[in-house]
């Protein structure tokens, strides 16, 4: 008798020639029944850069190349939510075989105003943040949460209403699964004097059915890349790498294994 296992902690370290190295975990598996149907995106979040802190004089160093750059480095962030929502609606609707309700679809939606109404986008702002004043939210997204001060993975961590938010979506939206995805830069291993530091893109894509219970969680991060900070491109390069991290994580988010086992 074949036997098929879900494989819900999943570590894989994966080299791959046009990506380098990725660091990816499925830390549950997802492998929709015949009963879903529609998964709704409803948004894509971007931090802004995780800056350095250690050692102090360097991270400071390397940190005002960061906040000279940080108007151009907010467009990166924008234009790149706004790519990375679209296809990765694409990449799941490939992946999960369902149909992805997104954008101009979503809206279509006969609750939809009515979600859109309780948008509560002020949690977005991060205070004393002048740089990089807010969490952004992909163009077409549906603001679910009532975060605060832009820390959405506290919100998903702790916040008890999460799962009555989700259960109303999911009904409001008409799907069985709600999914939204979280991403934000990383900067850390600064050399002397803030000459260089390692860039990072870290991101996570949940999945929830409609009774708001988490049913799938992928998560994924580049390669790092050493950097001077001085110029937009050294963050587009790594900006440029979702597309290969985004196929690796979908596959793991459905990754079975199977198993032989003989009739007793």
């Amino acid at each position: 008798m074949k036997v098929i296992r879900i494989v819900s902690t999943l570590v894989l370290a994966l080299l791959i020639s046009s990506c380098g190295n990725l660091r990816i975990k499925a830390y549950q598996a997802y492998l929709p029944g015949s009963e879903v149907k529609n998964v709704a995106l409803t948004g894509f979040y971007m931090a802004p850069p995780k800056l350095p802190e250690v050692p102090a004089t360097d991270a400071k160093a390397f940190n005002e190349k960061v906040f000279t750059l940080s108007k151009k480095i907010n467009e990166r962030l924008q234009s790149n939510s706004d790519r990375y929502y679209q296809t990765l609606a694409q990449g799941l609707e490939m992946q999960l075989g369902v149909n992805v309700i997104y954008g101009e679809e979503m809206e279509s939606r006969a609750r939809y105003d009515r979600l859109k109404q309780k948008e509560e986008r002020e949690g977005l702002k991060i205070a004393k943040q002048p740089n990089f004043p807010n969490l952004i939210l992909a163009e077409g997204s549906l603001h679910l949460f009532e975060v605060e001060n832009g820390d959405l993975e506290a919100y998903i961590n702790d916040n008890p209403r999460m799962r009555a938010e989700l259960r109303g979506a999911s009904k409001g939206l008409e799907s069985e699964v709600v999914a939204f995805a979280y991403a934000r830069p990383v900067i850390d291993r600064v050399t002397t004097f803030g000459e260089k530091a390692n860039l990072r893109l870290l991101v996570d894509v949940y999945l929830y059915d409609d009774r708001g219970e988490l049913v799938g969680h992928t998560y994924g991060e580049t390669k790092p890349v050493t950097i001077d900070g001085k110029a937009i491109s050294d963050y587009d390069q790594v900006f440029n790498l979702y597309a290969g991290l985004k196929a690796e994580m979908l596959t793991a988010l459905t990754l079975v294994e199977e198993e032989e086992e003989e009739d007793e």
